[in-house]
């Protein structure tokens, strides 16, 4: 794939879906695929656990079927095993990569990789250009504003990824203390995209549709990457292409609701076995059902589940009246 395809469909669309580690796993973007988003991501694959084709990361690298572009997003900071790795994914067939300079785990940040990479910028674009050299696929960066407040280098370093090569930067408009939950600082979002000549993403707190028309509005970036808003709502795929066109916002019934989680669950245990498909989806399944009254009793019940039929038979306690849905025992 060339670099003028990902950027026009970039161009035409303004919307790329986000890598999120846990939840973007195949079962979802097998669901995310049911949507036609222009684009679909991996989570975050350990380059090692690719080179020495570690089973469950085999399966991790499934791509799903549909018009959309597919991209896997490395995490690491050893240069020649991101670049090894980069080379393993074009064979695979993947559209683009994506490297990782913006998670905040420990257990990443510790190795040097995440946004510690971001501590040491000459490194970070030598890893990018390492990898670019490696591959005939476009690649983007996904960075924070800096690896914390005192160190805010994202204006620099994203001068640097672009003189490097990169197709595109994903900036998220927090700094590194925290994952979320701070205000996103829409200026510095800005300052990014006013430095560069490439087409710059924004990320942080895109729930809906109007926020996707918003975060464009207030950094004059090229396209929106929603990220904890898409759990549990892959209606905001649809929403945000239609936002961004003028359109309507998308708001399925609860019976459209119940149909895409059920399918879900069902992608999970078949995935990954029962057990642990159900264990998943606890955390995910009171996301499709956001706003439902009753939701805290919802989620007790969801938690003492523990079968693929229990779950299943929750659904049928979710109904939708005059005041929209309600979860009744």
């Amino acid at each position: 794939m060339t670099d003028s395809n990902f950027v026009n469909q970039l161009a035409d669309y303004r919307l790329l879906l986000p890598p999120m580690a846990g939840y973007t796993d195949f079962p979802y973007r097998r669901i995310l695929a049911m949507f036609d988003p222009p684009f679909i991501c991996t989570e975050m694959l350990s380059p090692h656990a690719i080179l020495q084709g570690n089973p469950r990361t085999m399966d991790m690298l499934q791509k799903t079927e549909g018009n959309h572009l597919c991209g896997a997003q490395l995490v690491g900071e050893e240069l020649e095993a991101m670049r090894d790795a980069a080379r393993f994914v074009e064979n695979l067939g993947y559209d683009y990569i994506d490297i990782n300079m913006g998670c905040t785990v420990k257990t990443v940040t510790g190795t040097g990789a995440g946004v510690s990479l971001m501590k040491d910028e000459e490194k970070a674009v030598k890893l990018v250009s390492n990898v670019l050299g490696a591959v005939n696929i476009p690649v983007t960066c996904k960075i924070r504003l800096g690896p914390s407040k005192g160190k805010r280098n994202a204006v620099p370093l994203s001068v640097g990824l672009e003189d490097a090569g990169v197709s595109a930067i994903t900036i998220h408009g927090r700094t590194g203390e925290r994952k979320f939950g701070l205000p996103v600082d829409y200026d510095g979002i800005r300052e990014v995209v006013n430095a560069c000549n490439i087409p710059v993403i924004a990320n942080g707190g895109i729930y809906t549709g109007s926020a996707a028309v918003d975060m464009l509005r207030l950094t004059d970036a090229d396209a929106v990457m929603p990220g904890r808003g898409l759990i549990g709502n892959p209606w905001l795929v649809p929403e945000i292409i239609s936002a961004l066109k003028g359109g309507q916002e998308v708001n399925p019934n609860v019976e459209e609701r119940k149909r895409i989680s059920l399918l879900h669950l069902r992608y999970l245990c078949e995935f990954y076995d029962e057990p642990k498909g159900v264990i998943m989806m606890k955390r995910i399944l009171p996301k499709y059902f956001s706003g439902c009254r009753y939701l805290n009793t919802m989620k007790v019940s969801v938690f003492t589940a523990r079968e693929l039929g229990e779950l299943e038979g929750l659904l049928d306690n979710i109904h939708e009246d005059e005041s929209g849905m309600v979860y009744t025992v």
